[in-house]
């Protein structure tokens, strides 16, 4: 549980505002220099922070026979600070929205590096529960992700999420065929070797590199870029083998 000085600068206050906001609080009604010894604060430098707490209507200065006093305001005054805020920001949010609206949707490219990266844009594809998932793959995701990768359609299965893929033939992948029924699977054979392998789902679209040296892969979400690879992954899968 966060502590009450990490609460308060939270909610904007600064480290030194914090220290005087308390000994004037637990002091009551008291002059600077007390509070300044509260505090563990040079005099001048509590003057200066009494002033900008007194700014945020945290502190009332009173006078009592000539002389400066200083009071703390109620705790909840720190509450409709924030209330005070948030109707602020609230009242800028149609500016702001128009703004990001003007901009349009701009693609998001992720880098994602070495086995873990890949595991990362795995995991995403299944927290995102798209209605299906499109993969150009290659056998060497099978051996880059040996035991990660079967573990992963377990998962997506689970999670009853379809796939199609267009595959390179390879002995573990016409062993994977057999199955396909059980995990919501349709592959089709291509005669070519995929260097690469490629997921496409919802507005995503994942490239992963297995190379030894360089294992990476690049996460692109855009709906545009999606929606062309979409169609190419199509006419791919028009002319791939059922058998």
């Amino acid at each position: 549980m966060a502590s009450k000085e990490e609460i308060l600068r939270q909610a904007g206050l600064s480290d030194q505002e914090i220290k005087v906001y308390f000994a004037t609080l637990s002091l009551g009604v008291a002059r600077a220099h007390s509070i300044a010894k509260k505090a563990g604060m040079l005099r001048t430098s509590t003057y200066d922070v009494l002033g900008s707490l007194g700014e945020k209507g945290l502190v009332s200065k009173v006078k009592k026979a000539k002389v400066g006093y200083f009071e703390a305001k109620s705790p909840h005054r720190i509450v409709d600070i924030l209330e005070e805020r948030k109707q602020k920001v609230s009242s800028i949010l149609p500016e702001l929205n128009a703004l990001k609206a003007s901009v349009g949707d701009k693609p998001s490219v992720e880098l994602f590096e070495g086995k873990e990266g890949l595991k990362a844009i795995l995991d995403e594809i299944i927290e995102t529960h798209p209605k299906e998932v499109l993969q150009l793959n290659s056998a060497q995701i099978f051996q880059v992700l040996q035991f990660y990768f079967p573990h992963w359609i377990q998962r997506r299965v689970k999670a009853k999420i379809p796939t199609r893929v267009i595959q390179e033939r390879a002995k573990i992948i016409e062993e994977y065929k057999e199955k396909d029924a059980q995990e919501l699977r349709q592959i089709r054979f291509t005669p070519f070797q995929i260097p690469t392998a490629t997921f496409i789902y919802s507005n995503k679209l994942a490239f992963l590199t297995m190379k030894e040296e360089q294992i990476a892969g690049i996460l692109i979400d855009n709906a545009d870029i999606a929606k062309t690879q979409r169609g190419f992954f199509e006419i791919a899968w028009g002319l791939a083998k059922k058998e």
